[in-house]
């Protein structure tokens, strides 16, 4: 059954220095974010996987103006500078994952958290694997940085993305980032 989202969800694309983004929005905020693609058409083919099942009238409309603030805060977060909160819509997620990622959210530049921590401040003290699998599910990823999320012990933990990403973009944050004797990868 499709989600019924307030009418003012639109979306559109935009290109940067590292490719094609996509995103949707509502008036309350973003609700979706793609980010280097190598296209508009598959950007916007991927927002499908970012959103919950839709009426055709959504994909039907045309594509609308990205937020200016959306398209500037990309810009700023893929090239590792601090980049400004933007307001988000996750009308479809879970009170939860909406609590974990708007707790994410807040996460300052060049720090880390661990997943208990997000958990907690979410309002589950123990759930730090619940936090993990929202983190996992981000629509947003890079504007929330879920990259600034790491596991007890200092260790990066795992990353809906690719594990790469997450030391790439920590490291653009000047968080100290090295590789352990065993092969993983731990903040320091």
């Amino acid at each position: 059954m499709p989600v019924k989202p307030s009418d003012s969800l639109s979306r559109g694309a935009f290109k940067t220095v590292e490719g094609w983004c996509a995103a949707a929005w509502t008036d309350k905020g973003v609700s979706a974010l793609i980010i280097n693609q190598v296209s508009k058409e598959k950007a916007l083919q991927k927002i499908v996987n970012y959103l919950p099942p839709l009426s055709p009238h959504f994909w039907n409309k045309p594509l609308g103006l990205v937020p200016v603030l959306v398209k500037k805060e990309t810009k700023k977060a893929l090239i590792g500078k601090k980049f400004k909160t933007v307001p988000i819509d996750l009308f479809f997620m879970t009170r939860f994952q909406q609590a974990v990622l708007n707790v994410t959210a807040q996460i300052p530049w060049g720090q880390t958290r661990t997943y208990g921590w997000v958990a907690a401040k979410a309002g589950s003290p123990r759930g730090f694997r619940a936090a993990g699998q929202a983190l996992n599910r981000c629509p947003i990823s890079l504007l929330i940085p879920c990259h600034r999320v790491i596991a007890g012990g200092s260790q990066l933990g795992g990353y809906g993305r690719e594990l790469n990403w997450k030391i790439r973009h920590l490291k653009l944050e000047k968080v100290n980032v090295k590789r352990a004797s065993d092969g993983s990868y731990k903040v320091h």
